[in-house]
């Protein structure tokens, strides 16, 4: 596990600790939003992923969508690792 993984994985669980409880489980597609954004972080990198999270927050509302939503699969030409 690369650095920024380890930093990605250990803000998510912060996130899960302490402002999750006060903000309760309100999100409609899994995974959560949260995971989601962890997941596009790690595969996409912090650009393409912190715009596919800021994406799926921004649909994640009364009257978007719900249900299974996970993020696309990285292309080839855009893989971005972090390996040294």
């Amino acid at each position: 596990m690369s650095f920024y993984e380890h930093c990605v994985r250990g803000a998510l669980r912060a996130y899960k600790l302490t402002l999750s409880p006060l903000i309760g489980r309100q999100c409609r597609f899994l995974p959560t939003c949260s995971e989601y954004a962890a997941q596009a972080l790690i595969s996409h990198g912090p650009w393409r992923g912190g715009w596919l999270a800021a994406k799926r927050v921004c649909r994640c509302n009364p009257w978007g969508g719900s249900g299974y939503d996970p993020p696309p699969p990285p292309s080839k030409a855009r893989n971005w690792t972090c390996e040294t």
